[in-house]
């Protein structure tokens, strides 16, 4: 029997080791990471943003965890607790249409969502690219006047803030990125300043006009961690490129394999990371209670938060 859970804005050294105890011991059973990186990083306290963190006990064992921001949420039982009610009742603690988060294609979330009636409102695709595999890489031209050159801690910043506020202006997690947020990652052993490669005018190359933030996993696993365009630069064909210069970077590197995350709703970044050897490994997925309609047929809009 777990008791009522403990709501905080901010864990304990304690309840940060339990908790990321806990995300160890349901990776090791599911084969995927419960939480993401962002609420890894909140779990730690490196948030930029306010996050509400909800903890379920059983016999003074955690037992389970949940993570909600104004956006969504992420919750986390431990295996040996699942199907005993632990999740409905953190669920519960959060307010009705939470949209709620699930990694990777894990049974037993699959399970929580069908017995709630849960529907799946957003696809977040991981796709992967082997070098050995996916044959050789274009080479990256860019439009005229753009150089590329590597990211300079302590000078790019602000501008590099400034252009992925405005790339991502639709992407609520990517978009609203703070300078917290930005020192957080830089912070992380994995930052390689080498690894954010910027795409600037030769004639200004203190504004950026696009940039593929790489990040390396372990010696032989990187990651396409976030490609940029600034929107005065979109349509002129820079994606390709700027995806190209990242892969090389990791390529040289020693990796062996990559991985990115797209939105099932991005079409044209879909088609950019297939037409370059990527595919399908996993799919998060987001669920919200069913949307309530009108007669049958007329949605009520303006009820989920995205």
């Amino acid at each position: 029997m777990t008791s009522r859970p403990v709501r905080t804005a901010q864990l304990s050294a304690d309840q940060q080791a339990a908790v990321l105890e806990l995300v160890a011991a349901a990776e090791s059973a599911d084969g995927v990471p419960p939480l993401s990186e962002q609420s890894r990083l909140a779990v730690r306290g490196r948030s930029g943003h306010a996050v509400e963190h909800l903890l379920a006990y059983a016999d003074d064992a955690l037992a389970g965890y949940l993570q909600a921001d104004q956006e969504s949420a992420e919750l986390v039982v431990a295996p040996a607790h699942r199907r005993s009610g632990v999740g409905s009742q953190l669920l519960g603690q959060v307010p009705a249409g939470t949209r709620v988060w699930a990694h990777g294609d894990v049974a037993a979330a699959k399970r929580f969502a069908a017995v709630r009636g849960l529907e799946v409102v957003r696809e977040l695709f991981v796709l992967g690219r082997r070098f050995d595999e996916a044959g050789a890489l274009d080479d990256p031209v860019l439009p005229d006047s753009l150089v590329a050159r590597p990211f300079r801690p302590g000078q790019d910043e602000e501008e590099w803030l400034r252009v992925n506020a405005a790339a991502f202006a639709h992407h609520t997690e990517q978009g609203r990125m703070t300078r917290a947020d930005l020192d957080a990652r830089m912070d992380e052993p994995w930052f390689d300043p080498a690894g954010l490669v910027l795409v600037v005018p030769e004639s200004d190359p203190d504004t950026v006009a696009a940039f593929h933030w790489t990040k390396k996993h372990s010696e032989t696993t990187g990651e396409v961690y976030v490609v940029g365009v600034d929107p005065a630069y979109q349509g002129t064909g820079l994606g390709r490129p700027v995806t190209v210069l990242g892969l090389e970077y990791l390529r040289d590197q020693g990796v062996d394999d990559v991985i990115l995350y797209v939105d099932g709703d991005n079409p044209a970044a879909l088609k950019v990371y297939r037409g370059l050897g990527f595919t399908t490994r996993s799919v998060d997925r987001m669920f919200a209670e069913p949307t309530p309609h009108v007669d049958g047929n007329s949605p009520v809009g303006g009820t989920m938060r995205s």
